[in-house]
């Protein structure tokens, strides 16, 4: 009997981190392709132009 109840607690946990997966792959459509991010002087600055790549450098301060 134990050795059942184990079987349905590991499958239900294993559905559950399948629902999760999936909720988190799903976008709105209002933000599908956009990125946005903070620059140095703290102002907001969009990335939506698709028809180019882009490449993005991130330093950080050491000392």
């Amino acid at each position: 009997m134990g050795n059942w109840r184990r079987k349905t607690i590991i499958g239900f946990l294993a559905l559950l981190s399948m629902i999760a997966v999936l909720a988190g792959c799903g976008t709105d459509e209002e933000q599908a392709g956009e990125l946005t991010l903070v620059n140095e002087q703290g102002e907001e600055v969009t990335l939506s132009n698709k028809d180019r790549a882009t490449i993005l450098f991130h330093f950080t301060e050491v000392g």
